[in-house]
């Protein structure tokens, strides 16, 4: 059973697999990084004996009601009876993060899945957007502990020492530098273009085009919407930059509409958003150490940033430089200002507290 299918499309099927542990090595032979392909494949085949084990079912048989119990068990896990001494499928608790993780590559399994006709459904999608197993939610504006929650995006001045930690990697193999390189290129582009890894790892050079003496990024987002990303200065030497590094010209030319925007390291294929978020983290992770020494802070925001963050921090760093909204709303790509007035905030407290400083609370005698 641990090996059968359920749910067959056997005449539309995309992939060489007979059963669901040769699809789940299909999709996890489209993952380049060894570190991701090990975490990928740690979190596939921890469902499938857990399915097998404790619901009797293959993977491609699971339903939303086992989803939940699987997320259930991932909060307070029990092992098997008939299990091994020697499997390490899971320590412990996992922690609200570590289970909002495994629902992430989990989903992205079964929508590669989905995609390759091996399925029907993807019954992950059907969890709703905030429903991941059946978690305790804290409270708006705390973390599971109770703390006040760290807020997503990354401060001006971490910002500004990620991008010299990065400039400062050692790239001592042709692996290495590649890797180097591709992550140079996520993290500016990701921010000034406010690029959601969706957008991004859909992206083809062919996307990129000139008017009127604007270079401009179609980009299909949020409900098939269409739209034309202006790109800055900084956005534009980082893509001369980064296509120099792969042997393209410097601009995007006739012909190159399949070309990936992103590539996968090996020069072949484009690289997927699952594989956006890793590289981040990745770069977050290998930072992390040298930026909390010099504030604990940092080192904090290091330990849960993310790729989303990057966007986050676009939008707070605009207000704070005082960008009009109308125009971070444009970027972000809202459909209200009312969405955008959240970085806003910031600003708006600054004001606060020197106003009253200035205002209402100077002492006597103070002119």
């Amino acid at each position: 059973m641990l090996g059968s299918r359920s749910l067959r499309l056997d005449q539309a099927c995309q992939i060489n697999a007979a059963n669901d542990l040769e699809a789940i090595e299909c999709w996890l032979a489209t993952i380049d990084n060894p570190n991701t392909h090990r975490a990928y494949r740690k979190e596939a085949y921890r469902l499938a004996l857990w399915s097998f084990s404790f619901q009797q079912k293959p993977v491609s048989g699971l339903r939303v009601e086992d989803l939940h119990r699987y997320f259930d068990w991932l909060a307070g896990p029990m092992r098997h009876p008939e299990w091994p001494a020697h499997w390490r499928l899971i320590n412990g608790p996992l922690k609200e993060s570590s289970r909002r993780q495994a629902k992430i590559i989990l989903q992205a399994l079964f929508d590669y899945l989905v995609n390759a006709s091996y399925l029907a459904v993807n019954p992950f999608r059907l969890l709703g957007k905030n429903q991941r197993g059946r978690e305790t939610v804290a409270p708006a504006g705390f973390d599971e502990e109770g703390q006040v929650a760290i807020n997503r995006w990354i401060e001006p001045d971490l910002w500004g020492w990620l991008v010299d930690f990065l400039d400062a990697l050692p790239v001592s193999t042709a692996t290495r530098r590649a890797r180097v390189e591709r992550l140079r290129f996520l993290l500016e582009w990701l921010y000034r273009t406010a690029a959601r890894r969706s957008e991004l790892a859909g992206a083809r050079m062919g996307h990129i085009h000139r008017t009127q003496g604007l270079w401009l990024w179609r980009v299909m987002g949020k409900g098939g919407r269409v739209v034309d990303v202006p790109l800055d200065r900084q956005a534009i030497d980082a893509m001369v930059r980064y296509r120099r590094f792969r042997g393209l010209p410097d601009y995007p030319q006739r012909g190159e509409g399949g070309v990936p925007l992103v590539s996968a390291l090996d020069g072949v294929g484009a690289i997927q958003g699952l594989q956006i978020y890793s590289a981040l983290k990745w770069f977050f992770r290998m930072a992390e150490p040298a930026a909390r020494s010099l504030d604990v802070q940092w080192g904090e925001a290091l330990k849960a940033a993310s790729t989303h963050w990057i966007r986050h921090s676009l939008a707070s760093h605009a207000a704070r430089a005082g960008v009009p909204i109308h125009l971070t709303a444009e970027r972000l790509r809202h459909k209200s200002h009312a969405t955008t007035q959240r970085y806003y905030i910031h600003s708006s407290l600054k004001e606060q507290v020197e106003a009253f400083d200035r205002d209402l609370l100077r002492r006597d005698g103070d002119e």
